[in-house]
This record gives structure tokens, sequence and C-alpha cells, in this order.
């Protein structure tokens, strides 16, 4: 009898022994497994640090440039913003720079404002900073200087590359970014569909549709390039959450995971004023799969306090009412008390009725919040904006933005391209599979446990993803990219197996087919993109620019097209009155008053509005004085102005100002440089001589 105890506790202590040798191979099988796919996906995200960087250098050949030239090529608000980096960078110390960036007088003349509050300028300071530590540290390369002979009767510059030179500096820290995009696209995409094929799937289709997905190669300052990889990995942290939520016991897990999520939100407001659009959707979709009971309460309510702290400590370091009176942060507010309520009244109402309750009250009072109690108006074009894509509402603004292709509805071009790379085909199939196996979910478990919450709402997000790109093209960077995630979903294994599709090898033959599909015309499109080459070349900017410091004082104050006065700042340091942060209700009607130079009022009226803006001298541009170019019908400057007072001068007859004024035909304006490109009037007294005009020029009606 002994002897069959003691044999049982043997049997036993060897089962045991077994059992945690088993999930110890587990956990090791586990670990490798995760450690192969972040080596994977750092190494596609490296090889997609590299693809843009070259393409970047092919398309301006930016390494035999002149840094004029360079500097000219970060156009529109790109220069803006690098003109931050380039204060921080060049001043002798970063308690300089920063004094100087924290009272900015020179982008918003006269007024003098904090830099580092009102605008997203938060890569600029970091990797200013982090150029200084690695100046006085020794760590960064010395340039490597050359001289090049441009021909044309041009004299010949200097160039320099390394990472010693601030500008390769700043560039890096952007291909970085770049390659967090590519890594996270991988991680995503293999997490979402439980498989390696399916990140597989998503890297190589991001790569075939790369223009479709990024524009960072072409336009590596503006706000996108840093904040879309802190976006993309916010929602794939979001992704894990709501998949796992139940499962994480420990405090110190929770603790890093809310934490992780929060500060990847904190970045992305800080790097880009767009990002609570983006944050946007996501609670909207967060509070959909709520209402409708497939993602649990408790699971909202903290992905909403996550949401509220990350937009407090913004609101509550930051200036600018972009978003503390959003949309977005009204939605937060009064959700999370019509949720109270709701909760309350639960004991007198059915379920269902108490959500309905909860859901109108949510809709109503974030309406009316907005509407009489949040009245900033720095984002009342961006309103505008979107009724005038639904309806026949134009205004100076909208058209401004209109008229800019990247702002209209989405291109024929880009469904094209989606559909021969079989991105859409696998997307749509991914969409039917997933379906299917829901459905088959449902016979056995019901509604809700049949469908997969994080897939629901990847699926919600990147529907939001569509909707805004087909109003806006620009916003195409979070559609392409997310249908790529999606189409990840064909490889996974819980979904093929329905199908009949459950070995290795068939899922792997599976793969290959759409990889091959998608290869046929996809490598086509990713040869056309490393073949483009081309050079940067701007020379009548740089005559004017090159003027301006050597002719005009350093406290001259300027005005002009939007984009060049961006430049302007950069590349010659002189004060600006407007510039292209057009999410300021204050510098809209700056640029309103500045514009007046391209409307049909009397030069008097114009000088005076300038003079009252404290402007010192007007920079005229050539394409938008005359309407040359491909223009749209509608799209000239002066129609736009037209706009603004309802036609009344058209109707009289009036010419427009500005070519009168472009041609020096008025004694309030004294033309003192003109090239082929632009003039610059000054608006007093100058000792400066006229330049005659190299061609005649005939305004088009």
């Amino acid at each position: 009898m002994s002897s069959t105890k003691e044999d049982s506790n043997v049997g036993a202590k060897i089962e045991k022994k077994h059992k945690n040798g088993e999930k110890k191979a587990d956990l090791g099988a586990g670990f490798c497994y995760r450690m192969a796919v972040t080596l994977l996906g750092l190494g596609f995200g490296f090889l997609h640090g590299w693809h843009v960087s070259t393409l970047f250098e092919n398309d301006r050949h930016f390494s035999h440039l002149s840094d004029i030239e360079r500097e000219m090529s970060f156009r529109t608000e790109m220069g803006m913003y690098y003109s931050y980096y380039k204060t921080l960078a060049e001043a002798d110390n970063l308690n300089i720079g920063f004094e100087r960036i924290e009272s900015d007088n020179i982008s918003e003349y006269p007024n003098v404002i904090d830099a580092t509050h009102k605008y997203s300028i938060l890569p600029e300071t970091i990797a200013g900073s982090l150029y200084h530590i690695g100046k006085s540290s020794g760590l960064l390369s010395r340039p490597q200087c050359w001289q090049i002979e441009r021909g044309n009767d041009l004299p010949p510059v200097m160039s320099c590359e390394g990472l010693g030179v601030p500008i390769y500096f700043y560039l890096e820290i952007v291909w970085y970014h770049a390659t967090l995009t590519g890594t996270i696209i991988f991680l995503y995409a293999t997490y979402l569909s439980d498989s390696i094929y399916g990140g597989l799937l998503a890297i190589f289709s991001f790569f075939y549709n790369h223009n479709e997905c990024t524009r960072v190669q072409w336009t590596p300052a503006l706000r996108e390039s840093f904040a879309y990889p802190a976006l993309l990995y916010q929602m794939y942290r979001v992704t894990e959450f709501i998949r796992g939520h139940r499962e994480i016991k420990s405090k110190l897990t929770k603790l890093y995971t809310y934490t992780d999520i929060i500060m990847a939100m904190i970045y992305s407001f800080q790097t880009w004023q767009f990002s609570q659009f983006i944050f946007f959707t996501q609670i909207v979709a967060l509070l959909f799969l709520k209402w409708i009971k497939i993602i649990p309460r408790d699971l909202c309510r903290k992905m909403f306090i996550i949401h509220v702290l990350s937009a407090l400590i913004i609101i509550m370091d930051s200036e600018n009412t972009l978003l503390s009176q959003s949309l977005y942060w009204c939605l937060l507010f009064n959700h999370v008390y019509c949720e109270f309520i709701s909760e309350k009244l639960s004991h007198f109402f059915s379920s269902s009725s108490t959500v309905w309750i909860e859901i109108i009250s949510t809709l109503v009072s974030t309406i009316m919040t907005k509407s009489y109690i949040m009245k900033s108006e720095d984002d009342n074009h961006i309103f505008d904006l979107l009724k005038s894509k639904i309806t026949n509402y134009k205004n100076f603004h909208t058209m401004l933005y209109t008229c800019s292709v990247e702002f209209d509805f989405l291109q024929y071009e880009t469904y094209k391209t989606i559909i021969m790379t079989a991105l859409l085909p696998t997307v749509i199939l991914a969409g039917v599979i997933t379906i299917y196996y829901w459905y088959r979910n449902f016979k056995k478990e019901g509604y809700p446990d049949c469908i997969e919450p994080e897939v629901a709402y990847n699926a919600l997000q990147c529907g939001a993803f569509i909707v805004m790109a087909f109003f806006i093209m620009r916003l195409k960077l979070f559609m392409t990219p997310h249908l790529c995630i999606i189409g990840a979903l064909v490889a996974g294994k819980r979904y093929l197996g329905k199908f009949g599709i459950k070995g290795e090898a068939s899922r792997g033959a599976l793969v290959v087919l759409i990889l091959a599909l998608m290869t046929y015309n996809g490598i086509q499109r990713l040869q056309e993109e490393r073949s483009h080459v081309a050079q940067y070349s701007n020379i009548e900017q740089e005559e004017l620019f090159e003027w301006i410091k050597a002719k005009t004082p350093k406290s001259a104050v300027f005005a002009g097209k939007m984009s060049l006065m961006a430049n302007l700042m950069l590349s010659t340091g002189r004060p600006i009155v407007n510039n292209p942060y057009y999410e300021s209700k204050e510098m809209r009607g700056r640029t309103i008053k500045v514009y007046e130079i391209f409307s049909r009022k009397e030069p008097s009226v114009v000088y005076e509005t300038l003079r009252n803006l404290h402007v010192d001298y007007i920079v005229l541009d050539e394409s938008l004085c005359f309407g040359f170019g491909n223009v749209k019908p509608g799209c000239r400057m002066v129609d736009l102005m037209d706009l603004v007072d309802s036609g009344k001068d058209k109707k009289s007859g009036k010419p427009p100002v500005c070519p009168i004024l472009f041609r020096g035909y008025n004694h309030l304006f004294r033309r003192v440089f003109s090239n082929r490109g632009y003039v610059v009037l000054s608006l007093e007294y100058s000792k400066y001589v006229e330049i005659r005009p190299q061609k005649t020029i005939a305004y088009q009606s």
C-alpha cells in the first residue's frame, strides 16, 4: 500500500516536472519567435529608411547643392519648421538657441511668440539638442566638402555632406522615423494576422504602393514625416491592448502599456497639429464598438482615460487652442459625463434604451459644446473645407486649399494603382474570409463573441481613413498603409483553416501566389520610383534671396506668397508678416490682407493695408500675379480675391492691381529688384537701383 502511494507521488512529481518543462519550452519558443519577428521587422525598417534617403538624393542631387539651394528645396511650411532647427543648430549654445525660438519675433512680425508652444516643432527641438550634444562630444563625423561647378555662367559653390553638417543630421532623424514606419507596419500586420506571412504581404505591398503610402522621400520636413510613425505605433499598441487587456494581470505591465500609449500620443500631438483628427476617428470607432457590445465598457473606459490624460498634458503645456477647443476634446469630455448619467439611468430603463440615451446625449452635447461653448475659430477653416466638399459652398480659404491637388478628391490614379498591384483585391479577399470566419463562429458562440474586437477596430479605423482620403487626397498616407495591414489577414491561419487550408505548405503556396500577383506590376512601380533622377535648381529664387541678404537691412519686414515667405525667413533671416501656418485665425486674416496685392483694389488701398501690417517690402510672384501655369479654372489668385469682395470690383470692370505693380507703374510702390520670376517692391523711398525686367509679360484674363 505504501509502495503504491510512493509510486503515485513520484508519478505526480514527474508529470509536474514534465509540464513545467513544456511551459518553459513554450516560453522559450515564444521568446525566440518574437525576437525573430522583431529582427525581421527592423531589417525591413532599415531597408525602408535607406530606400527613402536614396530616393531623396536622386530627386534633388542633394549632395551637390549649396547650402541655400538645400534650404530652398524645403518648400512651403517645411522651410518654416526647418528654420527653428537651424536656429538651434547654429546657435553658440542651446540656451541661446532656445531663447531665440521662445521669443520668436520674425515669423509673425511684429508679434513675439513662443514657437515651442504655438507650432509643432518638437522634432526640431530634439534634433537641435542632439546635434549640439553630438557636436560637443565629438561624435559627429567631420564634413566632406568639394567645389561644384554649376555652369550657365553661375558661380561655383561649396557643397558639404556628413553628420557634422546640420541639414544632414536633421535628415538622418527623418530617415530614422521612416525606418520606424517600415518596422511597425511589418510588426503590426504580423500581430493582427498572427502570421509572419501576413507581415510579409503587408511590407511588400507597402513598397509596391510606396508613392501612395508616403511622401517622406519628397517632403522630409513635413509634420507627417515625424508624427505618422508615432500614430501608427499608437494604433498598433491599441490593437494589442484590445486583444489582450483581460490577460494583463500585472499592475506593472498595465502601467507600462498605458504609459507606452500615452507617450506615443503626446509625441503625435507635439509633432503634428492634425494628430487630433486621427485620434478623433479612433475614439469614434471605439464608441461604436462599445455601443454594439463588441468591446466591453471597461476597456472603452480605460482607452478614454488614456486619451483624456494625453490631451490634458498637451493642453496644460500649450497656448494653442486648436486642441483644447477641438471637436475631439469636446467628444472626450462630453462622453465621460454622458456615460456616467446613462449608468445612473440604467436602473430605470432597459439596457438597449440606456445605450440609445447615451448615444443621443453624447452626440447632442458634443455638438452643442463645440458650437456654443468652445467657440475657437482656429479650426473653422477645416469645417468649411469639409462643407465645400459636400456642397457648393466656397470662400477664399476653402479655395486656397481645394485649388491645390493635395486637397482635391482622391484621384483615379490611386484607385488604378492599388488595383494593379493587387492590394485592393487582397483587402477585399481579407474582408470576405474574415466575415465568413465570424459567420462560422456565430453558429457556435453567438453574438458578439463571434467577432474579434481588434480586427473590428482596425476595419473601422481603415474605413475612416478611406473616407478621409476620398475627400482629401493628401490623407491617403493613412489609408494605403492601413490597407496593406488589413490585407495581411488573408494569411491568417485561423481564417484559412475554415476553408480547409491548414498545412504550412498550403498557406505558404497561397501567400507566394498573392505575392506573385502583387509583384507582377508592383516591381515595375518600384523600379520606376528608383529610376527617377532629377536636379534641384531655382536660380530666380536664389537671386532673390542673395539680393535680400546683400541689399536690405536685417530688420526689413517682408510679405508675399505664404510658401515663399517660409523660405525667405529660413534663408535670409528677415522678419515676415505672414507664414504657412494656416491653423491660426489671425494668420488667415493676415494672409487675406497681404493677398490684396492680387486683388482688384486701388493701389492706394493695398498700400495702406500693407503699411498697417508694418511691411517694408512686398515680393510678387510672376506666376501668381499673371495667372501663368497649369491653374484650374477659378483658381487664379485674382479669382480667389474676387470671392473676398463678392465680385464687386470685378463687376465694375477694375483690373487686377498685381500686373500694374509688377511692371512698376505706380508711385506708391518702388520696384527695387526684378528677375524672370520675382519682383520686390519697396513701400517707401529706396536708394536701390531698379533692375529692368528681362521679358515682356501680358496678363492672362
